[in-house]
């Protein structure tokens, strides 16, 4: 896989041992950790195709999601879809802004009816695509619209096999685009665009040779290393898409309706 072609993300590793707090909520489990100033929240769930753990998830996740986004009234928040959509398990950011409920237009009509916030999105494609450092072109939008807040949404790369398409990670940290594929990019966090930054994040791929040491307990080094997706991955990125758009229209906009085709 071409790592420009790419915006994946390799998954920050959370364990035990370094959270500071555990919350289970009947199947799902959340550990929430500290590393320095910065903050991690991973979300342990089972199946997301079934639609009793979705609205499991759903609900855990927008109770969480809540916690780092601290909405004022005159916030303006940017959604970025990471990825390339044309590349399923990297489409993930793409597909969840299509569902995302932008408002900014409304605003520029005057007062809005409602209990809805200032949000516009976009999806900047891969540098593989466009040519241009994905950070720089949402520095630029940043500049352009005032935004006060900026939720980036990503695929992931794990190296655990069994996380793959079974966590939710939250962080304010920022993310470095293509890390999981050993891209050399330009970080997006608070530090790079002096604002503040959350990120979500759902591994979707995991390299074989995880997989090999894994099930056969040896190191192997392969020539050429592969990435590794679940077979059913356009059914799973369908759900999560709307997983998260759902959960980012509820947390921002408290008038918002869920739609029936989420389920």
């Amino acid at each position: 896989m071409d790592n420009l072609r790419t915006d994946l993300v390799l998954e920050k590793d959370i364990t035990l041992e370094n959270s500071s707090k555990i919350e289970e909520y009947n199947s799902i489990k959340v550990i929430d950790s500290r590393q320095n100033k910065y903050r991690f929240t991973t979300i342990f769930f089972d199946d997301i195709t079934d639609k009793k753990n979705y609205e499991e998830v759903l609900n855990v996740f927008i109770k969480q999601l809540k916690k780092y986004l601290m909405i004022e009234k005159e916030d303006i928040i940017l959604v970025v879809g990471l990825g390339n959509e044309d590349s399923t398990p990297d489409s993930l950011g793409p597909r969840t802004i299509e569902n995302v409920l932008v408002t900014r237009y409304l605003y520029f009509f005057g007062e809005v009816e409602g209990n809805y916030s200032n949000v516009c999105s976009f999806v900047p494609n891969v540098m593989g695509n466009t040519g241009i450092e994905t950070t720089d072109i949402i520095k630029s939008i940043i500049k352009e619209t005032h935004a006060t807040k900026v939720i980036i949404v990503d695929a992931l790369k794990t190296n655990h096999i069994d996380r793959l398409t079974k966590t939710i990670q939250i962080t304010d940290q920022g993310i470095a685009p293509g890390s999981g594929v050993q891209g050399k990019r330009k970080e997006i966090s608070k530090e790079t665009m002096d604002i503040d930054i959350i990120a979500i994040g759902v591994p979707t791929v995991v390299d074989i040779e995880t997989i090999l040491e894994n099930y056969t307990k040896k190191n192997y080094s392969l020539k050429e290393n592969l990435i590794v997706t679940p077979t059913n991955i356009d059914f799973i990125i369908e759900k999560l898409a709307f997983l998260i758009s759902d959960s980012i229209n509820i947390s921002l906009h408290k008038d918002f309706k869920r739609q029936n085709n989420s389920l």
